[in-house]
C-alpha cells in the first residue's frame, strides 16, 4: 500500500512540475509593455486626429493596446498585428496613405511642385541676371548732364514754382 502511495505522490508530483512547466513559456511570452508600445506607436487613434495609439487615453485605444498584447501573445509579429487594425479600421491607423494605386499622388505631388517651383526659381534668376548686365551697360553709356543742362533745368523748376530768383551762374 504504501509503495503505491509513493507511487501516487510521484505520479502527481510529476503531473505538477509538466504543468507549471508549461505555464512558463505562457508566462514568459507575456508581452512586456515596451513591446506593446512599440507597435503601438506605429498605429494612429483611429477617432482621433493626429494622436499616436501609444499615447491615446481614450477607451478604444486601451482596448486596441490590449488586443495588441493578446496577439503578441498569441505568436504574431508586427506586421501581421498592422495588417489586422488596418482591415479593421482602414488605413487611417497607419498615419500616412499607402504608396500605391491613387494614393501615390499624395507622395509625388509634393516632389513634383518642389521641383516645379525650384525650375520656377532658377529660370527667373537667371532672367534677372541677363537683365542686369545690361541695365549696368545702359545707366554707363548715358553720360551725367552738363553744367547748362542742368542751370536750365533749375531756372525751369524756378519758374514754375513761381520764383523769380534766377540761378546763379558759376
Amino acid at each position: 500500500m504504501r509503495k503505491l502511495l509513493w507511487f501516487a505522490l510521484v505520479i502527481v508530483a510529476l503531473a505538477s512540475a509538466l504543468v507549471s512547466v508549461s505555464a512558463l513559456p505562457a508566462l514568459a511570452q507575456t508581452p512586456t509593455p515596451n513591446e506593446i508600445n512599440a507597435i503601438a506607436k506605429e498605429l494612429w487613434c483611429p477617432l482621433c486626429n493626429g494622436v499616436r495609439l501609444d499615447n491615446c487615453e481614450l477607451q478604444a485605444c486601451i482596448q486596441m493596446r490590449e488586443v495588441i498584447a493578446q496577439k503578441l501573445m498569441a505568436g504574431e509579429d508586427k506586421d501581421r498585428i498592422k495588417a489586422y487594425f488596418v482591415q479593421q479600421y482602414g488605413d487611417v491607423v497607419l498615419g500616412a496613405p499607402a504608396a500605391k494605386g491613387f494614393n501615390r499622388l499624395v507622395w509625388l505631388l509634393p516632389v513634383l511642385a518642389a521641383v516645379v517651383g525650384l525650375g520656377w526659381l532658377v529660370f527667373f534668376v537667371r532672367a534677372g541676371l541677363r537683365r542686369c548686365p545690361a541695365a549696368a551697360k545702359a545707366a554707363s553709356t548715358t553720360s551725367k548732364p552738363t553744367a547748362k543742362a542742368q542751370d536750365d533745368y533749375l531756372k525751369r523748376v524756378d519758374e514754375e514754382m513761381g520764383r523769380d530768383e534766377a540761378v546763379p551762374e558759376k
